[in-house]
């Protein structure tokens, strides 16, 4: 029992890291979104994703000799529609009497670690529709995507398929010149090209396993955004993440020393201190997550995404944004 206990382990292990390199490709280039623009692959068939299912640091996920010792891993599929969408085939137009709505944004508006229903398009679709609202939400999330390219996607793209709300999701990425001059550009690129449309900003919830909100804490973030953009309402949705959590789970710390703890926190328990390494993670830290499944953050499974139990949160949370708006008033 022993042997076989081991060879099996063995086994297991070169199976899951075997997996963990067979992501495959799913977006590409795109020439009408200019000479930087990328978008995902229109007909995609069931594209295998492999991803991590904790925590992680940047090159855990990018380098092939990092990702093929994670033993957490997760899988979903990616199936994308002609117009590159991730979700089933669209007509041109919206059906009568239904309000066709677009959820932009990266990774998170995408769905990633999860299947298309689970993702925050679909459940906002489903939440709005069990409030009797007649509505369709396409999903235009694109992992990795940039501000400026969602501007001129819904300023060349989105005006053919009669858009009348965009939901704006992205938090501002603070590493480039003028971030939030840039991010406010977008969003007004994509009031030019959809005029008649309402606009809102969602700022996807931070993890408690960010080290760079410890480090950086970006709480200005949304008043940056609002002095730029004050016409267009903005839900920052780190509080309704932190209010349905509660004190569960796990998450980081820091310290009166200024190292990084994982810490239980339920109980307190302080069960790795590491030295801060700028805005990724201590090694130290992966390491304990990788060994343990049961080190997790509620509803959300990685360093900043929802699982499909946080993405429910994140459509109830929006879905209460856009009627308290008058979004569906007659």
């Amino acid at each position: 029992m022993a042997l076989a206990g081991v060879v099996g382990g063995v086994a297991w292990q070169r199976r899951r890291a075997t997996e963990a390199l067979e992501s495959e490709p799913i977006a590409e280039p795109w020439a009408e979104l200019g000479a930087q623009g990328h978008w995902l692959r229109p007909n995609l068939r069931g594209a295998r994703m492999v991803v991590p299912d904790r925590p992680h640091r940047v090159e855990e996920a990018r380098e092939p000799s990092r990702r093929a010792n994670l033993r957490r891993t997760r899988r979903f599929s990616v199936s994308t529609n002609a117009d590159r969408l991730r979700m089933g085939e669209i007509t041109a137009a919206p059906a009568p009497g239904v309000t066709r709505l677009v959820a932009i944004g990266d990774s998170v508006t995408f769905g990633w670690g999860v299947e298309v229903e689970d993702a925050f398009p679909a459940q906002l679709e489903a939440e709005l529709l069990r409030r009797g609202h007649k509505v369709e939400v396409l999903n235009a999330g694109v992992p990795g995507q940039h501000p400026p390219t969602m501007g001129s996607w819904l300023k060349v793209i989105a005006p053919r398929y009669g858009v009348s709300g965009v939901v704006f999701s992205r938090r501002v990425a603070f590493n480039g010149p003028h971030p939030i001059q840039g991010y406010a550009d977008a969003v007004r690129t994509g009031q030019r090209g959809l005029p008649n449309a309402r606009f809102q900003i969602i700022l996807p919830p931070i993890s408690r396993f960010d080290a760079g909100s410890l480090t950086a804490n970006p709480a200005g973030e949304g008043g940056l955004i609002r002095q730029q953009l004050p016409d267009i309402p903005l839900l920052d949705l780190t509080d309704t993440f932190r209010a349905a959590q509660g004190e569960r789970g796990f998450g980081l710390k820091a310290t009166a020393t200024g190292k990084l703890a994982l810490v239980n926190l339920s109980s307190g328990e302080v069960l790795v201190e590491a030295t801060a390494d700028g805005r990724d993670l201590p090694w130290a830290i992966c390491e304990a997550l990788d060994e343990d499944d049961s080190l997790r953050e509620p509803l959300m499974f990685d360093t900043g995404h929802p699982d499909a139990e946080g993405f429910v949160v994140y459509a109830r949370a929006v879905a209460d944004q856009l009627e308290a708006g008058g979004w569906f008033n007659a």
